[in-house]
């Protein structure tokens, strides 16, 4: 049950009231990581590796104007950081690098380095020593009336919210999202959680039917290295740019979609599109994609409520938000986009308090399988893999806001495990047992 903490405004000439709203949910999970993969294995209890649902603290402001017409801010606080590991850490993996401590962070690089001094794996895929701390989770201000729900800031996004129609395990343990950390390969590749300074439209509902626009105009500034001489009788210089400061550079990004629900059917199609950029940075700029290629990617996703037993369904095909890494090192792949397609097919079923559900999930695009290098020459194999992931999870409700969960996860990359495919490859099972409550 959500605690309300109804807060008197500061404009008390006009007798202006705000109801804040406190909420959230906390989830903790004992699990254990097996597989093939040997950089993925051990057991952990926290709040990321085989939890059923993300931790979030919301804080909701909602001022009533009447008419129709309100404002709200919403915060959505993420504790995940301040309580996952010891030693205010969020995990025990650490970064690849050689015997002589240099980091290993592409395949090009792991390769190079390994005709040298070797490397070790070490967390690619899953996450990175991070500092304690509150990071941020969705946070937007908005205004809703007759002409719908306009949201500025950081709102979830169309894509995210299509996945959740067709998976019944949420964004946690089975669910395909990320496949147990591994982002590249799975949902989180084709469809962005959310997106910094964006704007999100959500139509009024007309018979069940809701339309959405999402788009966040990002950035593409150039970067110069060395000031340029303008002048040289006069002493003019044009000052060097080494990052576009005042608003960071982002691809520019456009959603679409389109959701019908009614009584006991509901249907959700998005369409994500990001624009070519010039200046790629961050995810973006290790890869072979330095170009920032135009993608784009469509989802379909649908459940259908008979009763005490739920089905769902969910395809998508296009292209991925991000490039294969430096997996293509040939002149002619430099803009290469790579293309993702996959179903997923999931069945709840309730029996009282506890409820049941089983989640299969296949994902096919180009992968690493392999980097050697011979002779000052570095080989890099690729294939189209057929990802695979196979989610169970049995839910006890003690209330309507808690509950005891057991969850199972394998993930199957559709090649056999090798080191030097920069944990690409292999399979990853997690075990896990945990409990939620929502407040």
């Amino acid at each position: 049950m959500k605690k309300s903490l109804v807060a008197l405004a500061a404009l008390a000439a006009t007798s202006s009231f705000a109801q804040v709203t406190l909420s959230g949910n906390i989830d903790f999970a004992s699990a254990s990581v097996g597989g093939t993969q040997a950089w993925a294995k051990g057991s952990t209890i926290s709040q990321t590796v085989g939890v059923a649902s993300t931790s979030v603290i919301n804080i909701r402001a909602v001022e009533n104007l009447g008419g129709g017409l309100k404002v709200t801010g919403h915060y959505g606080l993420d504790p995940r950081t301040l309580a996952n590991d010891a030693y205010a850490v969020t995990s025990n993996t650490g970064a690849v690098t050689n015997s002589l401590s240099q980091a290993c962070t592409t395949t090009l690089a792991l390769a190079a380095a390994t005709s040298s001094a070797s490397c070790t794996i070490g967390s690619v895929g899953g996450q990175a020593n991070t500092a304690t701390g509150l990071s941020r989770d969705e946070v937007f201000v908005g205004i809703e009336g007759g002409f719908g729900n306009v949201r500025l800031g950081a709102p979830n996004s169309i894509g995210l919210n299509s996945f959740q129609v067709s998976s019944p395990l949420g964004t946690g343990i089975g669910s395909a999202y990320t496949a147990g950390g591994t982002a590249g390969t799975m949902t989180n590749s084709f469809v962005a959680t959310r997106y910094n300074r964006s704007i999100r439209w959500d139509s009024p509902v007309m018979s069940g039917l809701t339309a959405s626009v999402l788009y966040a105009p990002g950035n593409d500034i150039a970067k110069t290295s060395t000031p340029a001489i303008t002048s040289p009788t006069t002493g003019g210089i044009t000052p060097a740019v080494p990052a576009a400061n005042l608003i960071p550079n982002a691809r520019k990004a456009t959603e679409f979609g389109l959701r019908y629900a009614n009584g006991p059917l509901t249907v959700s199609y998005a369409n994500i599109t990001q624009a070519a950029q010039t200046n790629a940075t961050g995810w973006y700029a290790g890869g072979s994609n330095t170009a920032g290629k135009k993608t784009s990617a469509s989802v379909v996703d649908a459940s259908y409520n008979l009763g005490t037993t739920t089905l769902y369904a969910g395809w998508n095909t296009g292209d991925r938000l991000a490039p294969l890494g430096a997996a293509t090192l040939t002149a002619a792949d430099t803009t290469k986009t790579v293309e993702s397609k996959g179903s997923r097919f999931a069945i709840k079923q309730n029996f009282g308090t506890v409820d049941v559900m089983a989640q299969y999930t296949r994902q096919e695009a180009l992968g690493v399988t392999g980097v050697s290098t011979s002779g000052g020459t570095t080989t890099v194999d690729t294939a189209l893999l057929k990802a695979t992931v196979l989610g169970l999870r049995a839910d006890y409700n003690l209330s309507k806001t808690a509950a005891i969960y057991a969850g199972y996860e394998k993930f199957d990359s559709g090649a056999a495990y090798a080191a030097s495919a920069f944990g690409s490859t292999g399979t990853r099972t997690i075990t896990s047992v945990g409990l939620k409550k929502s407040f």
